[in-house]
């Protein structure tokens, strides 16, 4: 696969956007091993500036499901995933994704930290160093419980190759999604 760079040499955010969805590419810099999580920055260009975000992970995060494909709970990772403000390529990334959702609702800034349940969507041992893992990220999921505040999203992380995909679940999840990374 092809990554298409923008003029400041990250991928071009919306590039493998297709069939009605907007999918995310993003470039992996700067990625830490605290011991407890794997903290990194996303970069993409959007009309050739850059957008993106800190990102923590919680290190060690094993397959969501056993061999008969039912939900292990014990890997279910509550706060497993926390997007992080890093600024003004934050504040331009969640004005990028209102302008690909087709919105009209300007965010003025990112929020400072936004928590995921994370659930790796794989059977068998994991090594996110070494090979792609797919998650499945629940936002606004805790209680008391607002189905209207409630998304879904899938973030695929390879460290080995360099590269995030956060793409989407259903276009229905575009605006809550955008409120809660949004200060409007």
């Amino acid at each position: 696969m092809t990554i298409r760079l923008g003029r400041d040499g990250n991928p071009v955010i919306d590039q493998f956007s297709d069939e009605g969805f907007v999918d995310l590419t993003f470039r992996v810099t700067g990625l830490v091993d605290d011991g407890r999580h794997y903290r990194f920055h996303l970069a993409a260009s959007h009309h050739n500036r850059e957008v993106g975000m800190d990102v923590k992970l919680v290190k060690g995060i094993q397959s969501g499901f056993d061999s008969n494909m039912d939900l292990v709970k014990d890997h279910v990772y509550r706060r497993g995933v926390r997007f992080l403000r890093s600024g003004e390529v934050s504040d331009r990334l969640v004005s990028a994704i209102n302008e690909l959702y087709g919105l009209g609702l300007p965010p003025k800034k990112m929020v400072d930290d936004e928590s995921f349940t994370a659930i790796a969507l794989h059977q068998g041992d994991l090594d996110l160093e070494s090979e792609p893992v797919k998650l499945k990220l629940f936002g606004q999921d805790t209680e008391p419980f607002d189905e209207d505040a409630y998304y879904e999203s899938y973030f695929n992380v390879g460290f080995s190759n360099g590269f995030v995909y956060w793409n989407e679940k259903d276009p229905d999840y575009r605006e809550p999604l955008l409120r809660a990374l949004g200060v409007f």
